[in-house]
């Protein structure tokens, strides 16, 4: 599977104590050497207005909630608004959902769908899972896509995202991360993993990722589908 060829020891971080996910891919477990990420960054993201459908109601599209609240929302439930994933890949737009899978800790399965306490997150990772299966979610290893028969083990949210904006704020967000490690390369501290559990997790990336979305949208074409 493309994204479960992470070597635990590669560049010299010794990661073979991190929990994983179902598939084996690692997530959600703190380290001394995970990377930082700049305040103003985490801020930006949690900060940035939630894309709102043109066809919502006026209130909505006149005062809408932040990114986080994408999140933030997921939180507050309890799953039983979930759905299966299912592919339908002749969606005339193409999208993603926001899905959602257990994480391979102890208790997962009994702690999937509740809350961490504090916060406003999941015990779950959060994944882009797409119409026609395509996907993609941030773990310790960097991003990486499931294979289609690993999207089974997936629940989705209702809202659609216009898959040509999710994909083209995935490229973007990926370049800005290189340009950056690039330019930390040979900094005493450098690190070259992006996953923080407590400031950049799967969860703070999804809300980026929308985020940065959301400034290609038109009036034309919304971000989020009818």
């Amino acid at each position: 599977m493309a994204g479960n060829n992470f070597n635990a020891r590669s560049m010299g971080h010794d990661v073979s104590d991190q929990p994983r996910l179902g598939n084996g891919q690692f997530t959600f477990k703190g380290s001394p050497t995970a990377a930082t990420i700049p305040l103003h960054r985490q801020q930006a993201a949690l900060e940035a207005p939630m894309p709102v459908s043109q066809n919502a109601p006026l209130e909505e599209r006149m005062y809408p909630a932040r990114v986080a609240d994408v999140v933030k929302k997921h939180a507050q439930g309890d799953h039983s608004t979930l759905q299966p994933y299912s592919p339908e890949p002749n969606a005339a737009v193409l999208y993603y959902r926001m899905g959602v899978s257990e994480l391979a800790i102890p208790n997962g399965t009994e702690r999937y769908g509740q809350r961490i306490p504090s916060t406003d997150l999941h015990y779950d990772h959060m994944h882009f899972v797409g119409s026609e299966g395509s996907n993609f979610g941030l773990s310790l290893g960097g991003v990486f896509s499931e294979s289609l028969p690993d999207l089974n083990n997936y629940q989705v949210e209702a809202p659609k995202y216009r898959k040509e904006y999710i994909d083209r704020a995935k490229t973007d967000i990926d370049n800005a991360w290189k340009e950056r490690k690039i330019l930390e390369r040979f900094s005493q501290e450098y690190n070259p993993f992006i996953y923080k559990i407590t400031t950049y997790n799967c969860q703070h990336y999804f809300a980026e990722v929308l985020q940065q979305a959301q400034k290609y949208e038109t009036r034309e074409k919304p971000l989020v589908l009818p």
